[in-house]
């Protein structure tokens, strides 16, 4: 079964031929639920799962919305709904937490969590499904699945449509786990409407760019809203704000008012993941039984989703699936080159005094890669003798091209993780190995598929779950996106090589 034991952490991990099949059977189970045919939802009836919910995070409709589905399919339900009377007030770690509910039996988990890529960790660390209900300013995919499933319902269709998000792009994890999932459909073209300060991050909008997503960004909220056929309106999140200036300039251009509405498309549909600050409503309250506010009823939709998910995941439906199963990216630890040896002598004319003897040369780095290098191989703690310098290539004394990086470690050989680690931090350079003042062996460094186990690595996101200062003892890893760029594997923070150490 393609969904058995599925998690379910983020959008990107499903094809259109999967998420179109959970929508398809979200629509039965809406029928059923308001027929009451309770033997078409009720699957789970007499065999005993539970489900976890652990919400860190206050929530009213995702939290409720995934109860209410466990109840309606025949599960019972435990967990929390904020931290207050937990163990986590006495500081005890994520991974401890989850741990508990696993050795209790729980069947599947549902969580909220503060931290960007938690629930990532928590389906790599446990073997139960695992359902990000919100992690951080990340990701909120069941959200997604209801918002996909709200649009079809009202449009008919996923393709060839005028989508708009407005408000919050910058950490509104409704916002970016949407736009995701738009890149599964085609002829989909996108218009963003925020304050400068609150714009869709740049990996996201190069993502949606290389899917064929055409993106459109508004200077009014007005504007954006007249092109669209659905407006997804957001939350401007105060708490997740650091400068609280930008905050109220934010709020003060971001409400969709009466005068907004008269001017959209006649089958125009206004969403929102909700809920709605009534100090900074970025909806005007008279619109809430406007025919085109779709917001009550794309809240509603969170039970025939939520339902239909853990269903699928326990195993309970799913048997006649038969279209396209996501696949992880293999991944190759094939990254050294080896390089043919040109015949020539030691050159004395250059600035930093070649290795006569033994050891080894690191070259053709970025410049003034040097010093990280020296940090991660652990060249002083080990007492090496080395010379490091951002020099001119000999060859190339005038051109810009010609400034480059060099290591040379007396003495020195390198193990394949250390290889490795040089990879990592440096790709693109030579590493030769001397060995009685010739070179013996010559390789070129490519960046590796996976990184980890690099000294000093650290995800650039502040908000990850491996970042040290949390203690939550996760070892970041990150994962290749091109020929100089890394993706962390939680949180899916993009970052240069050089960015990570």
């Amino acid at each position: 079964m393609a969904f058995a034991n599925r998690d379910l952490t983020g959008i990107q991990d499903f094809t259109r031929d999967e998420l179109m099949y959970v929508l398809d059977k979200a629509a039965l189970m809406k029928q059923a639920l308001h027929a009451r045919k309770v033997d078409r939802y009720r699957l789970a009836a007499g065999k005993d799962l539970l489900a976890a919910l652990l919400f860190y995070e206050n929530s009213t409709r995702t939290r409720t919305s995934f109860e209410v589905a466990a109840q309606r399919l025949g599960m019972n339900v435990t967990g929390f709904a904020g931290v207050d009377g937990t163990s986590v007030k006495k500081g005890e770690s994520l991974r401890h937490t989850l741990d508990m509910y696993e050795a209790y039996q729980c069947d599947c988990i549902i969580m909220r969590h503060p931290l960007d890529g938690s629930a990532r960790f928590a389906a790599e660390h446990l073997g139960i499904p695992i359902f990000n209900a919100g992690d951080g300013k990340h990701e909120h995919p069941t959200q997604t699945l209801l918002d996909l499933f709200t649009i079809r319902e009202h449009l008919g269709r996923l393709d060839d449509f005028d989508m708009g998000i407005s408000g919050d792009l910058k950490f509104g994890r409704t916002a970016h786990s949407l736009a995701i999932a738009l890149t599964k459909f085609t002829g989909v073209r996108l218009h963003l409407f925020s304050h400068p300060s609150l714009a869709m991050p740049q990996e996201l909008l190069e993502l949606m760019q290389e899917a064929g997503v055409e993106v459109t960004v508004y200077p009014t909220l007005t504007e954006a809203a007249q092109k669209t056929d659905v407006l997804y309106q957001t939350r401007i999140q105060k708490e997740r704000m650091p400068d609280l200036t930008e905050y109220d300039k934010a709020k003060s251009i971001s409400e969709f008012t009466s005068k907004i509405m008269e001017k959209t498309r006649d089958g125009f549909g206004l969403m929102h993941p909700l809920p709605v600050d009534k100090a900074a409503p970025s909806i005007a309250a008279e619109l809430d039984k406007h025919p085109k506010a779709l917001y009550k009823i794309q809240a509603g939709n969170g039970v025939p989703t939520r339902l239909t998910e853990l269903a699928l995941a326990l195993g309970l439906m799913g048997n006649d699936f038969n279209g396209e199963v996501f696949r992880e990216s293999v991944c190759s630890d094939d990254f050294v080159e080896l390089l043919p040896i040109k015949d020539k002598p030691p050159r004395k004319d250059v600035s930093i005094r070649p290795i006569r003897n033994n050891g080894v040369v690191i070259d053709h780095m970025a410049p003034y890669m040097e010093e990280i290098l020296t940090q991660v191989l652990k060249v002083r703690e080990r007492r090496d003798i080395y010379r490091a310098a951002t020099v001119k290539a000999a060859s190339r004394p005038d051109s810009k091209e010609s400034i480059k990086g060099m290591l040379m470690i007396e003495d020195r050989t390198l193990t394949e993780n250390e290889l490795k680690i040089v990879a990592s931090v440096s790709p693109g350079c030579t590493v030769n190995i001397i060995e009685n003042g010739t070179v013996t062996f010559k390789y070129q460094l490519r960046l590796p598929d996976r990184v980890c186990d690099v000294p000093g690595m650290m995800c650039t996101n502040k908000g990850c779950i491996s970042r040290p200062e949390h203690q939550e003892s996760v070892s970041p890893r990150m994962v290749k996106v091109g020929d100089s760029r890394v993706k962390c594997y939680y949180c899916e923070q993009v970052m240069n090589t050089s960015q990570i150490v």
